[in-house]
């Protein structure tokens, strides 16, 4: 008498999908750096031709940073929605936006080519607004390296997203104060000195390495390297979506 029904439950329970968390199933590729109630940082790394097994990936919107030139990478989606996408090839400097899911994904994840990739994916943990703009391929600018300046790359009513090159040995005027909190990301290897309320400190930033800023302690930033060095601000423009 007992045997149907666990038979049907054995059945039942081959249909349950599980959660394939990255951070388990590919610790070498996946790392997460950073985290608080508005982004998570993961940095990614595959290598040369290297095959990624079926994980989880994200539903929310994110900034993809490339942090160094890339060859083309194959996504093959093996969850509710199956299909398969080439990344093509990119360059270090560069963005892509990927807006928020409605389902979630799952892929394997195939490189195809003898270059490492390596990138952050700034995922964003704000309330959503004007969720169709969030799109497009931010290609990497040449800026002036003699003087300090700023451009914004992308706007909408979630993010500002701005390119500064601060010139070496001098102070970065176009690192301008913002009331949004912003989370820069080092685009090239730097020295910076920070001040912030009058308390200056020292930082060594690595390539992608992230600053959180606050909206309250808007820093004052001198370029103390003999290079110029390049950043990403991305401004906040919306709160948390889990706050009240």
């Amino acid at each position: 008498m007992l045997f149907l029904p666990l038979a049907v439950i054995a059945w039942h329970l081959l249909f349950i999908p599980l959660t394939q968390d990255p951070f388990v199933s590919a610790p070498r590729a996946y790392k997460r750096e950073f985290e608080n109630d508005w982004v998570r940082v993961v940095r990614v790394r595959y290598g040369p031709r290297e095959k990624i097994a079926s994980h989880d990936h994200p539903s929310t919107a994110t900034v993809y940073v490339y942090l160094r030139d890339g060859g083309p990478v194959r996504f093959i989606h093996t969850g509710e929605e199956k299909f398969t996408i080439d990344r093509p090839a990119v360059k270090a400097g560069g963005f892509r936006l990927g807006r928020k899911q409605k389902i979630l994904e799952t892929h394997e994840v195939e490189s195809l080519s003898d270059q490492p990739t390596e990138f952050l994916r700034v995922e964003l943990k704000t309330i959503a607004v004007e969720e169709q703009t969030f799109r497009g391929r931010f290609p990497p600018e040449s800026h002036p390296t003699e003087s300090s300046s700023s451009r914004v790359r992308f706007e909408n009513g979630e993010v500002r997203i701005v390119h500064v090159t601060c010139a070496a040995r001098s102070r970065c005027n176009a690192m301008k104060a913002s009331a949004s909190p912003s989370l820069l990301v080092a685009l090239t290897p730097t020295r910076f000195k920070m001040i912030v309320r009058g308390v200056a400190s020292d930082q060594n930033l690595e390539l992608g390495q992230t600053i959180w800023v606050k909206s309250d302690n808007q820093p004052s930033v001198e370029n103390t390297g003999d290079v110029p060095a390049g950043l990403l601000r991305i401004e906040f423009k919306t709160k948390p979506a889990n706050k009240p």
